[in-house]
């Protein structure tokens, strides 16, 4: 059986860094003991290296865990959550066990988040937004004046989810304080597992003003955050300047990634993720290109939306993979 190279899930290409591998070792001998019942302790360590009070933060199963809580929280079965499409897989899923409709509107053809039609789309049952930034799939950001500019367009009561899985890798990211300060309705979310490689640990955290966090947090499940994450996570807060270094060797690989792309006549959108898009209306067949040559990427094909494939950035061996893969392939649109 064949085992296929993992770009399909945005992973980190390696594994966690020596500093939280250590702490993972000692959880080892532990792991016949219960985690803490609700993550106080974790939660202070992450409002501590925000620099925000504690009671601004709820730490839970990744960012997915957290952003089903957030829907369990502000929208009732029968409301509304209006999200960008494509997306990240999670939401129509999390959006359907919560009872919840959801609204989509394309992105631009850029690969960017349509905010004028964001904003225009909210309606009176509009319980929700979710905006993605870095967007997963094709990468995009949102700039700090257009996400505060669409944030004034949107009422008080709507809940505006800032999914920012992907923040470690983008040029700029907006400046969560004034973010905040601002948009009290505003949740922004973060994972540890892209840049810092513990997807499977399960742990992500919310930030925002204590009026929301404090809503969020009655549903947070007990001892649903691990003890193993309990210990790595201090130890990947800490891990600063290696963190910093990791990042930068999957920024270059993703500009080498592009590079070689553009080199074989193959577009992607411009992405400051840990990820590329190659739009093609053919992403099945490109795919398929891809798992020939023993890689596996995501298809992106919503009906009436931006078509593609999302690749991974992985390490150096895994790019030549790709590249090797689709040196031949005719099915992308250029």
């Amino acid at each position: 059986m064949t085992v296929l190279i993992p770009l399909n899930l945005n992973e980190s290409p390696y594994p966690p860094l020596p500093s939280v591998a250590a702490a993972l070792h000692e959880w080892v001998r532990n792991a016949n003991r219960y985690p803490e019942f609700v993550p106080d302790t974790l939660r202070g360590r992450v409002a501590d290296h925000l620099g925000v009070p504690g009671d601004w933060v709820s730490v839970g199963a990744g960012a997915t865990g957290l952003a089903y809580q957030v829907l369990q929280a502000f929208c009732p079965p029968g409301g509304r959550m209006l999200t960008a499409v494509p997306t990240f897989d999670g939401y129509p899923i999390l959006a359907d066990l919560a009872g919840v409709q959801v609204d989509a509107v394309p992105l631009r053809a850029d690969g960017g988040t349509d905010l004028v039609a964001m904003a225009a789309a909210i309606r009176a049952e509009t319980r929700v937004v979710v905006l993605c930034s870095p967007h997963n799939p094709t990468g995009s950001v949102i700039s700090e004046p257009e996400l505060h500019r669409f944030l004034a367009r949107v009422p008080r009561d709507v809940v505006v989810i800032l999914d920012q899985a992907y923040f470690e890798f983008a040029d700029y990211t907006p400046d969560l304080h004034l973010l905040l300060l601002h948009h009290p309705n505003v949740v922004a979310l973060r994972t540890f597992s892209k840049a810092h490689g513990l997807a499977a640990l399960r742990v992500g955290y919310a930030v925002g003003a204590v009026q929301l966090i404090s809503k969020v947090r009655r549903f947070e499940v007990p001892f649903a955050v691990g003890s193993a994450a309990s210990l790595a996570v201090p130890a990947a807060l800490a891990a600063t300047d290696a963190l910093r270094q990791r990042v930068r060797t999957v920024r270059d690989e993703r500009i080498r990634l592009q590079a070689n792309l553009a080199d074989i006549g193959i577009t992607s959108l411009p992405s400051q993720a840990n990820h590329v898009f190659v739009p093609t209306e053919r992403p099945q067949q490109l795919a398929g290109d891809l798992v020939a040559g023993g890689v596996a990427a995501k298809v992106c094909a919503t009906p009436g939306a931006l078509r593609g494939v999302r690749i991974t950035v992985g390490d150096t061996a895994a790019t030549d993979s790709v590249i090797a893969a689709l040196i031949e392939d005719q099915s992308v649109s250029a």
